[in-house]
């Protein structure tokens, strides 16, 4: 078992935004070191004017973070999100600037500088999955690569300026893995059927030291295990069991685990313990390849994803999301400790976001007196095929996800039908399904004015070839979903689209931001810091007033 998940079970067994951020870091400076110091010299620039350059980014992508837990929970973080508040630039504000806010899309944006419309990262389905690219080590799965991705990332920037330069790159999911480095071949792990693996789009076999962590059990020895509450049951506000939570069943703590260790490798998704052994994997990685430890920069990149699954089962609003951050805020901090001694501190850059937000579940919304409901595309879709009468059920003319309706190409061709036509038809049923208050074809988005945000984030999502007929944006509250029993993202709302941004370095100025940014800000703005040069136009900006004088 990975040395994190170890700690973190000793641990265990002991027991308007930017104004909540700024209450956030005044709590006791006692806490974090013997004597109080003022907040003004905590902010101040480091008395040496010249700053040692950095050879390692680390870059953090929390898959579903949404910002305002930094702050609903502030007074409970010890660990390093605490450090990284503190210590950070850190914008509370922040946007991933586009309409489908899924995983793929989401993580495509980070190192890329560039919106799904210039990636060609549209949607999970259409992301990384690959037949041509088999998993090494797990038959019968489906493969993943990058090959529908488009242009150029961080990673290949910083090796076209130093070829010394390396990467790692580490998740649960094969597309927060791959996308985040674009194109580039590897270290690039992911979590699949109880192990980290790879696929052959990158190696033949696994190295050494992922063969080696593989084989001490890590998962396995999980079997039986109980997730516990951290703190004691009053730190908590929410309620321990809600009806929608769940699909109405598990709903309480203790959450156990399978006692057989075959049935643990899913069931350890939806638990903080996910991320404990990603960072682990992580740890393992940058002491075997060295990471930092030369002049040239290195790249470590860790997508986490247990607030993902968490959050689907749960809710943003749900104790289980409230536990599992606090343990995540262990873990990182006992992360960092560790890449410490590896490398100093002050060579090593942080960056932290997210892939996307979620919406709350809609029943616990209108339970509040609020108005939400699920909007079911998918129904539409399947009733919009059979009057068709177009393909089948294994190849449908049209397909949904997010609220983009789509046709299979070669399907329509075949029809002969005329896809403005088909379009117009599709995007008047679309605009008539309960809780959609705006919807397009081709046509009519090119018309909409660029004051019009959600039409702007459906032009930043959509390349110019893409094969769609209709797409829409909900009203808030509603999101895009078929069944009950989960939650999800995935619109245009400020719920979805809202995410973290937290910037920390020697070179970095700290404090709370109020600008509002974009998630394709952070790979010029990295590249800026890194002294390389993108090697594409991109659709980020270099974020200003970031960088302390050297």
């Amino acid at each position: 078992m990975g040395i994190l998940l170890r700690i973190c079970e000793t641990f265990a067994s002991h027991h308007s935004l930017a104004t909540q951020f700024r209450d956030m870091i005044r709590f006791p400076a006692r806490r974090l070191v013997p004597i109080v110091i003022p907040l003004t010299l905590l902010l101040a620039e480091p008395a040496p004017l010249t700053r040692p350059r950095p050879t390692l980014l680390l870059m953090l992508t929390v898959d579903q973070l949404r910002p305002d837990y930094f702050a609903r929970w502030s007074a409970q973080w010890q660990g390093g999100f605490r450090r990284l508040l503190r210590g950070g630039a850190v914008f509370p504000h922040a946007l991933q600037d586009h309409a489908v806010t899924e995983t793929a899309p989401g993580h495509a944006t980070v190192l890329s500088g560039r919106h799904p419309a210039h990636t060609g990262i549209v949607l999970n389905s259409l992301g990384v999955p690959d037949s041509a690219a088999p998993l090494v080590g797990i038959p019968n799965a489906m493969g993943a690569s990058p090959r529908r991705f488009v242009g150029t990332t961080l990673i290949d920037w910083l090796h076209h300026a130093d070829p010394a330069s390396r990467f790692l790159s580490v998740s649960r999911k094969d597309r927060g893995a791959i996308l985040p480095i674009g194109r580039s071949r590897g270290p690039v792990f992911w979590y699949a059927a109880g192990h980290f693996t790879t696929s052959t789009y990158y190696s033949d076999s696994l190295p050494t030291w992922v063969s080696a962590w593989n084989a001490r059990g890590g998962v396995a020895a999980l079997a039986g295990r109980q997730w516990q509450l951290l703190l004691p049951d009053s730190a908590y506000a929410e309620p321990d069991d809600q009806p929608y939570e769940s699909g109405g069943k598990n709903r309480t703590f203790p959450h156990r685990l399978p006692p057989d260790p075959q049935d643990v490798a899913g069931a350890v998704l939806d638990t903080p313990w996910l991320d404990s052994l990603t960072l682990d994997l992580a740890l393992d990685g940058a002491r075997a390849l060295h990471l930092g430890q030369s002049s040239h920069p290195d790249v470590l990149a860790i997508s986490l994803s247990a607030t993902d699954y968490i959050g689907h089962t749960w809710g943003p609003d749900s104790r289980e999301m409230h536990d599992h951050l606090l343990h995540l805020d262990r873990y990182l901090g006992w992360f960092l400790d560790s890449l410490a001694v590896l490398v100093p501190d002050r060579r090593i850059v942080i960056a932290l976001t997210a892939d996307h937000g979620v919406t709350s579940f809609p029943e616990h919304t209108t339970a509040a007196g609020g108005t939400g409901g699920r909007i079911a595309v998918g129904a539409l879709v399947e009733r919009l095929n059979r009057q068709l009468h177009v393909g089948d059920r294994d190849r449908p003319l049209l397909s949904e996800s997010s609220g983009l309706i789509y046709v299979d190409s070669i399907l329509l061709r075949r029809s002969g039908l005329e896809r403005d036509s088909l379009a117009t038809r599709v995007e008047a049923a679309l605009h008539l399904l309960p809780g959609v208050v705006q919807s397009w074809t081709p046509r009519t988005l090119t018309l909409a004015p660029n004051s019009d945000v959600a039409a702007s984030r459906w032009r930043h999502t959509l390349p110019p070839d893409f094969p769609w007929v209709a797409c829409a944006t909900p009203a808030p509250g509603y999101i895009w979903s078929d069944d009950p029993g989960s939650t999800t993202h995935g619109t245009t709302n400020a719920d979805d689209v809202g995410v973290p941004i937290v910037l920390l370095g020697a070179m970095i100025r700290a404090g709370i931001r109020p600008d509002t940014i974009r998630t394709v800000d952070i790979a010029p703005t990295l590249a800026r810091l890194f002294g390389v040069r993108p090697a594409e136009h991109l659709d980020g900006h270099p974020i200003s007033g970031l960088q302390l004088r050297r």
